[in-house]
């Protein structure tokens, strides 16, 4: 990963690539190493969805991977700034229903998902995070075929 600060489009996807990777795989230091110390995370329309540093964000995601195992993102648009990324895609996996409001449930989400990320010094100093919650819920209140 670069330790200057992306200016391009190549080092902007690398360092993407290391953090979706590193969440795939429920590898939390590698994924932590992607982001600035101060970094802000926050998922839009999760309670207790806002977070500022590496180890608010490291619980975070601690409970992230407990209720949900990603098996796919589909990617649909990369928009690019000076220092920023908006990247829409289309995310597949196994969710624990208590991640999405859905006690006792348990099954496969595919929904779309939005992410703002913001750069400095070579890694992610913000992310902003907007999922269709929605979606997810009804698949999991859905009956079993």
């Amino acid at each position: 990963m670069s330790t200057t600060t992306p200016t391009n489009k190549a080092q902007m996807d690398q360092v993407l690539a290391d953090h979706f990777g590193a969440e795939a795989a429920q590898d939390l230091g590698g994924l932590l190493a992607t982001l600035t110390d101060d970094a802000e995370h926050d998922v839009v329309g999760v309670p207790d969805g806002l977070h500022h540093g590496n180890q608010a964000i490291a619980g975070f995601y601690q409970q992230v991977f407990a209720l949900l195992k990603q098996e796919g993102v589909e990617p649909l648009h990369r928009y690019y700034g000076d220092d920023f990324v908006v990247d829409d895609v289309i995310y597949s996996g196994e969710a624990d229903g208590a991640l999405f409001g859905v006690e006792g449930r348990h099954g496969k989400v595919s929904f779309r998902m939005l992410h703002i990320i913001e750069f400095r010094a070579g890694r992610m100093s913000r992310e902003n995070v907007w999922l269709d919650i929605e979606t997810a819920r009804r698949q999991l209140l859905e009956e079993p075929s």
